[in-house]
């Protein structure tokens, strides 16, 4: 299992508490505690669920959980990797126009959020990077 944290530049301070590049040989089941911050995750490989009223769904790729007043219940599929984006209580919206407060208790697709093809070239970008740097781009 791996969990590593990496603090974005002067810049982005503001907006973005940290990044993670997670990654899990084996699936598992875990609890996520509420935040103060929306985090934004990228799954470039493997996949990724949330259990809601005793069901498991399965989440886009590409996605966004909102500020809740709970902890959540994930499930991963075995050799799973993320890249999760931590952001600041007021961070999430300067990058976007939706309202912070309609994603409060939600785990949903960045389609519904950000323009598809911006989400692909992400996407696109994270299938060929073999480091951390290079998913970050020039953030970190």
């Amino acid at each position: 299992m791996r969990f590593d944290k990496y603090f974005p530049t002067d810049k982005l301070k503001g907006y973005i508490k940290y990044y993670v590049v997670s990654e899990n040989e084996f699936n598992s089941e875990y609890k996520v505690f509420p935040s103060s911050g929306l985090v934004i995750g990228f799954q470039y490989k493997g996949q990724l669920s949330a259990l809601k009223e005793k069901i498991y769904h399965k989440l886009n790729s590409a996605g966004i959980t909102g500020i809740s007043d709970s902890y959540k219940v994930f499930k991963n599929t075995a050799d799973i990797g993320t890249i999760l984006v931590y952001f600041t209580e007021i961070g999430f919206s300067h990058f976007a126009s939706h309202p912070a407060n309609e994603l409060f208790n939600l785990s949903i697709s960045l389609d519904d959020i950000f323009e598809k093809s911006k989400i692909e070239e992400v996407a696109d970008k994270l299938a060929i990077a073999t480091t951390d740097k290079q998913c970050s781009g020039p953030y970190l």
